[in-house]
């Protein structure tokens, strides 16, 4: 029977560890990415170079994580996108602010982040036909959304609309 079971994997480096050891140290931490082409969570600095285990590989045959070598930190604080206007563009803009805040940013507002991001990109589109700009500044306890609507037709005459999310202080 215990042949059957299958390898206990540490979770380590994940969104889940990140978020644990983020609630016990009140460190953020960062990510980095491993020349495996995938993020690790880390709460101490790392070199470049610098051998970690990858939580998304597959594991070895005996359970163990594949040991990867770190590239270079993740992505910074402050991400930009252009987003057409479109029908999908509100949850391309959701899905964009979750990821430059799991990235970067408080991992607590993750959920609001993306929701807010949604609605303010649907929001600008309908006032314009034009595409519209998606900034994300995310890190230490705040996410700042920023939408910029311009007009085709009259560029850099557009509005600014932007929205600040910030992390609960912590309960005494």
């Amino acid at each position: 029977m215990a042949d059957n079971l299958f390898p206990v994997v540490p979770d380590t480096g994940t969104m889940k560890a990140a978020r644990l050891a983020s609630q016990i140290t009140g460190d953020p931490g960062r990510w980095v990415r491993l020349d495996c082409q995938h993020l690790r969570h880390v709460q101490q600095p790392v070199e470049p170079g610098q051998e970690l285990e990858c939580p998304t590989c597959p594991p070895s045959p005996g359970g163990a994580l594949a040991s990867r070598r770190v590239l270079r930190q993740g992505p910074g604080r402050r991400r930009r996108a252009w987003l057409d206007a479109s029908p999908q563009a509100p949850g391309r803009a959701g899905a964009f602010a979750a990821e430059a805040v799991t990235l970067a940013g408080p991992i607590s507002l993750i959920d609001d982040a993306g929701r807010m991001a949604s609605e303010l990109v649907a929001s600008a589109l309908r006032h314009t036909d034009a595409p519209v700009e998606l900034t994300i500044d995310a890190g230490g306890d705040v996410v700042r959304i920023e939408v910029r609507d311009d007009d085709a037709g009259f560029p850099g005459g557009g509005k600014v609309v932007s929205f600040e999310l910030r992390e609960a202080p912590a309960s005494a």
